[in-house]
């Protein structure tokens, strides 16, 4: 029967640990944790996707215009951009960047 192992501090069972009686066993749970880690990663993309969809809405009611736009106002520019408005096209462009990054995983 084997050797007995404890099982948490108080119960010892004799005999080894149940083993899957085939490999379909082994690959269901693998499809199965498959799907939870699917499911965890869609998750988190659709919070990521919510939290810079919100950073980008406000970026484009701050300066009324979307990236595209904002971003021909910065390069097209004959004088020197002001510093909050260079940090803002740096922020934008990366919640911009962001947010298709996440959209990919929903």
């Amino acid at each position: 029967m084997g050797d007995a192992f404890e099982y948490g501090k108080y119960v010892k069972v004799p005999g080894r640990l149940p083993e899957p009686l085939n490999g379909m066993a082994k690959a269901g749970l693998y499809k199965e944790e498959q799907k939870i880690l699917q499911g965890f990663l869609h998750s988190k993309a659709e919070q990521k996707i919510d939290y810079y969809n919100r950073r980008i809405a406000e970026m484009k009611s701050k300066y009324d215009m979307d990236f595209s736009s904002f971003q021909n106002r910065i390069y097209l520019r004959t004088t020197e951009v002001e510093l909050e408005e260079w940090n803002d096209f740096v922020l934008w462009g990366s919640y911009v960047k962001a947010y298709r990054y996440w959209a990919q995983f929903c």
